[in-house]
């Protein structure tokens, strides 16, 4: 069995999981944030869901390995849409009486 070499780690990916961190650390402090909707009851939570998850899976996707890029942008992709999502939903709890 070949054993395949490792790619080297370009500086967009790099900057990546530099940036993947920080909007984890980010959204950690959004959850538990005292100032949020999360006095509506448990539809409070749904956008503290949300942020975090699109954190999460940006950064997991920046975490994987170079040779996965379709994973990679499988992970980007789902994290655009956790944060589209958890932005509507924040601006619905904002309007919302």
């Amino acid at each position: 069995m070949e054993k395949k070499e490792k790619q080297e780690l370009s500086a967009a990916v790099k900057l990546c999981r530099v940036i993947g961190v920080v909007l984890v650390l980010a959204a950690i402090a959004y959850v538990i944030w005292p100032d949020d909707y999360d006095s509506k009851g448990i539809v409070g939570y749904v956008d503290d869901f949300m942020v975090f998850m699109a954190a999460f899976t940006f950064a997991h996707g920046s975490f994987q390995r170079p040779e996965r890029r379709y994973i990679r942008r499988q992970l980007y992709m789902l994290s655009s849409l956790f944060a589209l999502l958890g932005l509507c939903w924040i601006i619905l709890l904002a309007f919302m009486k």
